[in-house]
């Protein structure tokens, strides 16, 4: 859908008909940095993962443990973000740090079962243009907020599980911030994204 026309079209459709790229991983794989990389060199908007700003600002976990609401919550504010960051779109892409199907498997790690509520939220999502699924060959970062260093391989294995099952076109990445990214931008490529 991107073209010459795509500056044309009302908000409301560039909404619809935006391709979306998200990336995503299990913690401390890089996904941010990638993400924000993937939309400089794109020139696109930049979708911030939600679930990590929300983070930041509730009572630790060891404090107040997760509530399913506060998923579904999450969930529905990134899809949010996805929508005004594709209105705003100059040339029909967007690059997302994260989804609500990336939320709905959060749930499933925090309460060891899937949420219908956050399913829910997910199965409304635009489906993605493409996944870039990130690895979780380097080296954990712990800081203020991240958990679940020693689940890594477990998260990425079933994030890999659930983009094959969605049937989106998706890549794994991994090596350097400019391996990745090298990566990731090849594989657009040869779904025409220039």
């Amino acid at each position: 859908m991107a073209n010459i026309f795509w500056p044309l079209l009302p908000a409301s459709l560039r909404a619809k008909f935006c391709r979306r790229i998200v990336v995503t991983g299990a913690e401390s794989t890089g996904t941010t940095t990638l993400a924000l990389m993937m939309a400089e060199a794109l020139n696109s908007p930049y979708v911030a993962e939600y679930g990590r700003e929300y983070t930041e600002r509730r009572a630790k976990v060891t404090d107040e443990p997760w509530r399913t609401e506060e998923l579904v919550e999450i969930a529905e504010e990134q899809n949010a973000l996805e929508d005004a960051a594709a209105r705003r779109s100059d040339n029909g892409l967007i690059i997302a740090d994260t989804d609500a199907l990336t939320t709905a498997l959060w749930h499933e790690r925090y309460f060891g079962s899937r949420s219908p509520a956050v399913d829910a939220v997910a199965a409304k999502q635009v489906r993605p243009f493409a996944y870039i699924l990130t690895s979780d060959d380097i080296a954990f970062e712990a800081d203020a907020i991240r958990e679940g260093g020693e689940e890594r391989h477990t998260m990425t294995t079933r994030f890999r599980e659930e983009i094959i099952k969605s049937r989106v076109p998706w890549i794994e990445v991994r090596g350097s911030r400019e391996e990745r990214l090298t990566e990731a931008l090849r594989f657009l490529c040869s779904l025409g994204v220039k």
